[in-house]
C-alpha cells in the first residue's frame, strides 16, 4: 500500500472528484450504537485510518468524539478539509510506514480507533494491528468494517476479509463483537492480548531429509580414526543419525562410543558447521562435522557392520586403496582444507569459532625432520639467532600441509597449494623455509613486537608469533576467500588461533584501522609478489619499523628489508626471491604487448611504452645485430644484481618474451625472459651462449650476447652491451643496490642520488656504491644461491 504509484492512483481518484462507497444505513446504525458516549461524558479522542472525504470522522464528531482522520491520499485530505469542523483535524499520512504514535492527543491514546475499507489493502495488516492497538487506552475499541468475501464475487476478493481473516483477526483480543451490517462486518476489538507466544507443528511430513554427525577424531600422532565398514565396503569415520531432540556434542560422542568404544565428553567436542549435499538425489543428507582430540580407551569393534578401526595418515588419504565414503570425505574437508581432491560438492555452512581448544597430535619423525630442517637453516646461516632456531624447532610445518608426506612438508623447498583452475599457475603456497628464515631475520622480530602480515597461509604467522611471544600480537591479512578459510582451520588445530588474528580483507588496504596499534606496527611482513608499496602500509608501519616485502622492479622479483626512517623506506637488505603474485587492487597485467604476427612480445612493467611499429618485420628476418660482451659467467653463478642494474639504468628497459617453439632469429632464454630495451624503433636483448669447454669436467662457462634488431638495432645493442660492461667493470662482486622508497609526489630534490623508478604510489630510487664516484650508502648483502644464473 506504500508504493507510490498506489497512492498516487488514489490520490487521483479523489482529485477527479470521485469518491468512496458511503457509509450504509446498517454501518451507520451500528456505529451510533456501539460507539456512542455516555451521557455525561466529555470529548473523546478518536482516530480514524483512510478517512476518505470525511465522511465517518463526521459521524464520530457527532456522537461527541474530538476525531483525528488520516488518509494517504493528499486530494482526499484537500476535499475533506473543504467541510470544516473544530472537532475534526486531517492529516496525510501512510499508515504502514508514517508516524502514528506522534498523532496521539497528549500521549494517552485514543478511545477508539476505527478502519473502515481499509484493512484488507494493508500489506502488513498484522503488525499494523498490533501497533494500532498499543496506541488506544486502556478500554479503548479498535473497530474494524471489512466488505465480507462471502458477498462479493471473486475478482473484488482483494477488497475482502473472509471468515478465516476475521477469526485469525479476533483471536488477538479479549473481547470481540461481531456484527454484520449488509454486505460487511463490523467488528469492535477490545482489550489486545498480551500472553507468551504460541508453538505449533503443521502434519507430520514425508521424510525427505536425514540429519547425522560426522565425527572426526585424531590421536596423539594426529593420525585419523576410520572404520572399514563390510557392507559398504568402504572406509568410514564414525557417525550416526541426530536422535530427536538431541544436541550435536551428545550425538557425537554417544555415536563414537557406540561404534569405536572411545568416549569422550560433549564438552571436549568442536563443531565446526554443517553440511548439505543430496547425492542420493532427491534426498537430503545434513551433516554436522565434530571434531574431537580428547578421548578416553582404545578404538573396538561394536557394530556389525564394521570389521576394523585404523588410524590413517593424513598424507595417506589421498591415496587410499579403497572407497571412502562421500560423506565422511566431505567432512574430513571442513576440518583440513583442501587435504582430497575432487570430494563431491556440499554445501558448508560454519559456525563460529569457539572456545574449546584442541590438542595437537603428530608423529615423533614430525620432530625429528624439524630438527633436520634446522640444521640445514642454521648450516647456510639463515637462523643465525637461538630465537629463530626455536621458532622453526617448535611450529609444525605439516599442520599447513596436511596433503604432503612428512618428508616434503619439511624439505627446504616451497609447496604449492592453490592452483589458477585456468593457467594452472599457483596462486597460494607454503613459502621455501629458508626464505621465510631470510626474511623473519630480516624483519628483526623481538618480544613484545606487533607484526601485520599481508597474505595468509599461517606458517609464516606462527612463526611470527613465537618471536614476538605472549606480549607481542600478530594480524594476517588474507584476500582469498579459500585460503582465509584454510588458514582459519589449521590455526585451530595447531592452538596458534589466539595468537594470531586473522583478517579476510584486501592487503593492500593493510589491517582494518582498530587492529592498527596507535604507534604502528613494530614490523609488516609481505609473503606476496607486491608491485609497489601502497600508502597504507607507509602509514601503518611505525617509525624505526621494518618493511619486508618481495617487491617487483623491472619485472624481477626481490625481497627487500627497509626500515622507516623520516618518512622514507630505506633497504637494509636484498636477495632473489620468487612468490606468487597479489591479488585484489595489487594485481598487475603481466600480458605481453605483441610484437605484429612475430611471435615475440614486450612486457613493460616500469618503463614507459614505446611503439613496437615495424620490428615485427626486423624480428621475422635473419637481419640480426649480434654483439659478444666478453662477460661471463660461470653455472650456479648469480646474476641478479645485473638485472636490477638494467632494469633501473637503461632507458627504455623492457623484457622480450614469445613462443619458444615457434621462434625467428632472437635466441631467447630457455626459462625466462630476456632483458630487453626498445629506442628508436629498435630492439637490442640480452642472451647467453655457452662456450667451449677449455678441459673435459671444468666448469661450464656463460658469456653475455647482444642482439639487436631494427633500423637502429646496432646502436641499441651498443647501449646495453656498455651497461653491461659497466656493471662488470665497477659493480660486480663490489656493490649491492641500496633502494630507498618514498611517496609518489615527492619533489625530485628531496631524492637521494640514483635512479627513479615510478611506480602509482611510491618513487623508488636505486643507488650503487661506486657508481660514477658516488657515495651511495651499501646494505648488507644476502647473495642468492637459487637467483637466475648463467645456466
Amino acid at each position: 500500500m506504500s508504493t507510490p504509484p498506489t497512492m498516487q492512483g488514489w490520490h487521483d481518484h479523489y482529485a477527479r472528484g470521485r469518491d468512496f462507497k458511503p457509509l450504509s444505513d446498517k454501518e451507520e446504525a451500528a456505529l451510533r450504537h456501539h460507539l456512542a458516549l455516555p451521557q455525561d461524558a466529555g470529548a473523546a479522542p478518536a482516530l480514524e485510518l483512510g478517512c476518505g472525504t470525511g465522511e465517518v470522522a463526521r459521524l464520530l464528531a457527532d456522537v461527541g468524539y474530538q476525531v483525528t482522520a488520516v488518509d494517504w491520499a493528499q486530494a482526499a485530505v484537500d476535499r475533506a478539509e473543504a467541510n470544516p469542523s473544530q472537532a475534526i483535524t486531517y492529516h496525510q499520512l501512510d499508515i504502514t510506514s508514517g508516524d502514528l504514535a506522534s498523532l496521539t492527543p497528549g500521549g494517552e491514546g485514543f478511545r477508539v480507533i476505527i478502519l473502515r475499507r481499509t484493512l484488507a489493502h494493508l500489506p502488513d495488516r498484522t503488525r499494523t494491528v498490533a501497533e494500532l492497538a498499543a496506541l488506544l487506552q486502556p478500554e479503548g475499541t479498535l473497530c474494524v468494517i471489512t466488505p465480507h468475501a462471502d458477498r462479493f464475487p471473486e475478482k473484488l476478493r482483494g477488497i475482502c476479509l473472509d471468515d478465516a481473516e476475521i477469526d485469525l483477526l479476533c483471536d488477538g483480543w479479549e473481547y470481540v463483537e461481531r456484527v454484520e451490517a449488509g454486505d460487511s462486518t463490523v467488528l469492535l476489538l477490545r482489550g489486545p492480548k498480551t500472553g507468551a507466544v504460541v508453538y505449533g507443528e503443521k502434519r507430520t511430513p514425508t521424510p525427505v531429509a536425514m540429519a547425522g554427525v560426522a565425527v572426526v577424531v585424531t590421536n596423539t600422532h594426529g593420525q585419523l580414526l576410520l572404520g572399514w565398514n563390510n557392507a559398504r565396503t568402504m572406509w568410514e569415520l564414525p557417525a550416526g543419525k541426530v536422535e530427536p531432540g538431541e544436541p550435536f556434542q551428545v550425538t557425537a560422542v554417544r555415536e563414537l562410543e557406540e561404534e569405536s568404544g572411545l568416549v569422550a565428553r560433549p564438552e571436549a567436542v568442536m563443531l565446526l558447521g554443517t553440511l548439505c549435499d543430496a547425492t542420493h538425489g532427491g534426498f537430503t543428507r545434513v551433516t554436522e562435522v565434530a571434531r574431537l582430540t580428547d578421548y578416553t580407551s582404545e578404538p573396538a569393534v561394536r557394530e556389525l557392520d564394521l570389521s576394523r578401526w585404523e588410524w590413517h595418515n593424513l598424507s595417506d588419504l589421498r591415496s587410499l586403496p579403497q572407497p571412502l565414503f562421500t560423506a565422511s570425505a566431505q567432512a574430513v574437508n571442513v576440518v583440513w582444507p583442501g587435504l582430497l581432491p575432487h570430494v563431491p560438492a556440499a554445501h558448508h555452512t560454519p559456525r563460529p569459532a569457539g572456545t574449546i581448544t584442541l590438542g595437537f597430535g603428530e608423529p615423533p619423525s614430525a620432530l625429528r625432520l624439524r630438527e633436520q630442517l634446522v640444521r640445514e637453516l642454521t648450516e647456510a646461516g639463515w637462523t643465525d639467532t637461538p630465537d629463530l632456531r626455536r621458532a622453526f624447532t617448535v611450529v609444525p610445518r605439516q599442520a599447513f600441509l596436511p596433503e604432503q608426506p612428512l618428508d616434503r612438508a619439511y624439505a627446504n623447498e616451497a609447496v604449492a597449494t592453490v592452483f589458477d583452475e585456468v593457467t594452472g599457475r599457483s596462486m597460494s603456497s607454503v613459502s621455501q623455509p629458508e626464505m621465510q628464515a631470510r626474511m623473519l631475520r630480516e624483519a628483526a622480530l623481538r618480544p613484545g613486537d606487533r607484526v601485520l602480515e599481508i597474505g595468509g597461509g599461517g606458517y609464516n604467522a606462527c612463526l611470527a608469533a613465537e618471536l614476538v611471544g605472549p606480549t607481542g600480537s600478530v594480524v594476517c591479512v588474507e584476500i582469498d576467500p579459500y585460503v582465509h578459510a584454510r588458514t582459519e582451520r589449521f590455526l585451530a588445530e595447531t592452538g596458534y588461533a589466539d595468537r594470531v588474528r586473522l583478517v579476510l580483507g584486501d592487503g593492500t588496504h593493510g589491517a582494518p584501522g582498530a587492529l592498527v596499534p596507535a604507534e604502528g606496527f613494530d614490523a609488516i611482513m609481505v609473503t606476496v609478489a607486491a608491485n609497489d608499496a601502497p600508502n597504507a602500509w607507509f602509514g601503518q608501519l611505525g617509525e624505526g619499523g621494518r618493511l619486508v616485502v618481495p617487491l617487483r622492479i623491472g619485472g624481477f622479483t626481490r625481497a627487500i628489508g627497509l626500515r622507516k626512517e623520516a618518512g622514507a623506506l630505506a633497504s637494509t637488505g636484498i636477495s632473489v626471491c620468487g612468490f606468487v603474485p597479489m591479488q585484489g587492487n595489487g594485481w598487475w597485467d603481466e600480458t605481453p604487448d605483441p610484437i605484429g604476427e612475430s611471435g615475440y612480445g614486450v612486457r613493460w612493467e616500469d618503463s614507459e611504452p614505446s611503439p613496437l611499429d615495424g620490428l615485427d618485420r626486423a624480428l621475422t628476418t635473419d637481419q640480426v645485430v649480434e654483439v659478444r660482451t666478453g662477460v661471463t659467467v660461470v653455472e650456479n653463478e648469480s646474476f641478479e644484481h645485473l638485472q636490477l642494474w638494467l632494469a633501473t639504468s637503461v632507458s627504455g628497459f623492457c623484457r622480450l618474451t614469445g613462443d619458444r617453439e615457434n621462434l625467428g632469429p632472437v635466441r631467447l632464454p630457455k626459462s625466462m625472459d630476456a632483458m630487453a630495451m626498445v629506442s628508436a624503433g629498435s630492439l637490442a636483448c640480452v642472451v647467453v651462449d655457452r662456450l667451449a669447454d677449455d678441459e673435459s669436467g671444468s666448469t661450464p662457462t656463460w658469456e653475455f650476447l647482444v642482439q639487436g634488431v631494427g633500423p637502429d638495432g646496432k646502436t641499441a645493442a651498443d647501449t646495453l652491451t656498455g651497461a653491461i660492461h659497466a656493471w662488470d667493470r665497477g659493480l660486480r662482486g663490489r656493490a649491492t643496490p641500496a633502494l630507498t622508497i618514498l611517496p609518489a609526489g615527492t619533489p625530485d630534490s628531496l631524492l637521494p642520488a640514483g635512479d627513479i623508478v615510478e611506480k602509482p604510489q611510491t618513487r623508488i630510487v636505486t643507488g650503487w656504491t661506486g657508481r660514477d664516484g658516488a657515495a651511495d650508502p651499501g646494505v648488507g648483502q644476502d647473495s642468492a644461491r637459487e637467483g637466475e644464473t648463467g645456466r
